[in-house]
């Protein structure tokens, strides 16, 4: 692996001093011969672990190298806790992201992001345009489908937790094989790896509860979430939205709402066999490339 390729483990400083943990990896330079280089943004309770897969592409690509930079938002993976829960509002972590690219460097890129990390590529459209070069948006749109929130409200509410990483890839099975049918064994193994943080050989959580805090409001009640001017703001620019065919965030309707906002621009891709949200490998991965390229 080149020297100057290989990873760069990072602390940024977010506005309130909280420490945020960040990977640099591929060419140090903004771009490598034209290519824009990646910011990773991950889901609500994920973490920059999503991205490893699609790290390993682009920023060790043999003969075409991007910079791919991965974040952990405050109060998951490896960056530090929040004091109180009013400190994981979006505007928050919309700061942490702008800090994180001016500590680093990074300018025009591809926004990568995953659920909440589109989300925080649509504000930061909105409020750091000259960062956002395009972007990818992984099962999340302008509109948010009100039964996928209430159905994280009550999934990610539980505080059941595995004693071993063979009961962490069949808890994650029983309550999510339904959205990923064409998951195998190996897979659900996988994606346990990325959902919970090793401790001494048993998986424990691996974000702080109090993100969650937000969901305890959402009932069947609610008025489903509208992005729909922040969205604008970003479909301005290339867009590939991603759709997990069972997702229950990002449906039908709201990817043609997606399309209208963008002027019919904005590239589309159905992820088959998979729901909220596609794991970026593979097939899924080798469309992102051709999208960027």
């Amino acid at each position: 692996m080149n020297q100057m390729h290989g990873p760069k483990l990072l602390t940024v400083r977010a506005s309130d001093g909280l420490a945020l943990a960040v990977e640099d990896c591929g060419p140090r330079e903004w771009a490598s011969e034209g290519r824009s280089a990646l910011f990773c943004l991950a889901g609500l309770t994920r973490s920059s672990r999503d991205f490893h897969t699609l790290r390993d592409h682009f920023a060790f690509h043999p003969s075409a190298p991007r910079r791919v930079v991965l974040m952990d938002a405050r109060g998951r993976g490896r960056s530090g806790r929040a004091s109180a829960p009013k400190d994981y509002g979006l505007m928050q972590e919309v700061d942490d992201a702008a800090s994180v690219a001016v500590a680093v460097g990074l300018h025009a890129c591809v926004i990568i992001g995953t659920s909440r990390g589109g989300i925080l590529a649509m504000v930061l459209a909105l409020t750091r345009a000259a960062l956002v070069r395009g972007s990818v948006m992984n099962d999340i749109g302008p509109l948010i489908a009100l039964r996928g929130l209430l159905r994280l409200k009550s999934q990610l509410g539980q505080r059941t937790l595995p004693r071993n990483w063979d009961e962490a890839g069949a808890l994650l099975k029983a309550g999510m094989g339904h959205q990923f049918p064409a998951f195998e064994e190996a897979d659900w193994q996988e994606f346990a790896r990325t959902t919970f943080r090793d401790l001494s050989g048993v998986p424990v959580a691996d974000f702080d509860p109090a993100i969650l805090a937000d969901l305890g409001a959402i009932s069947s009640q609610s008025a489903p979430p509208d992005l729909s001017r922040p969205f604008r703001a970003l479909a301005r620019k290339p867009m590939l939205m991603l759709r997990g065919q069972y997702s229950d965030l990002i449906d039908e309707q709201i990817e043609a709402h997606a399309l209208a906002l963008s002027d019919g621009r904005m590239k589309t891709l159905l992820v088959p066999g998979e729901g909220h949200a596609p794991a970026l490998r593979g097939q899924t991965l080798a469309a992102l490339e051709s999208f960027l390229n």
